[in-house]
């Protein structure tokens, strides 16, 4: 199946919304043309996922991981002279490293009505959980804003939900596929 129908299956199923994301963020070589992968998947297992974020407020956006994902600080450098703060939290196989460096700026202030989409490099993060249902029932216990969904399980598309960290940065949640056969994540 081409890029271009996957993308349309997940149209159809209800996520037009992250068809539109994915096909803005997945560029192929040729516009419109698309290529499938002939070599064998470089990663067996992936055991955890990592992601860092430049943030204005390094103790704040600890202390929104720490409450809302349950992840524990496990190294803390602090500001001082030119060099950024850095904390470190863990959990669950997630690694997040938060940096708060004085030259940092914030993407609005940069490029004013500009959303970070529509901006090359990373615009959102995610993870894969093995139970979606009730990492998705403990976040909404503990209020964490969902942004977009949740997309229920299709055969072509994993369930999935994306929220907003307190600085607005988003994380997509995966779980699994309706039916899985010789699908890679």
């Amino acid at each position: 199946m081409t890029r271009r129908e996957k993308l349309r299956r997940v149209a159809r199923a209800g996520g037009t919304v992250i068809a539109a994301m994915l096909w803005l963020a997945a560029p192929t070589p040729v516009w419109g043309q698309a290529v499938e992968s002939t070599a064998d998947p470089l990663f067996e297992s992936v055991t955890g996922s990592f992601f860092a974020l430049s943030v204005a407020d390094v103790a704040s956006s600890s202390r929104w991981y720490s409450e809302n994902l349950g992840l524990e600080v496990v190294m803390e450098v602090p500001k001082g002279d030119g060099q950024p703060g850095v904390i470190v939290l863990e959990g669950g196989g997630l690694i997040v490293e938060l940096i708060a460096h004085d030259q940092a700026a914030p993407l609005s202030s940069i490029a004013p009505g500009r959303d970070a989409m529509f901006v090359h490099g990373i615009f959102k993060v995610g993870v894969i959980v093995e139970d979606f249902e009730g990492t998705l029932a403990r976040l909404r216990d503990r209020g964490v804003e969902i942004a977009l969904g949740p997309f229920p399980a299709q055969a072509d598309q994993p369930a999935n939900v994306l929220i907003r960290d307190n600085a607005g940065n988003l994380i997509q949640i995966f779980g699994e596929y309706a039916a899985r056969s010789s699908q890679r994540r």
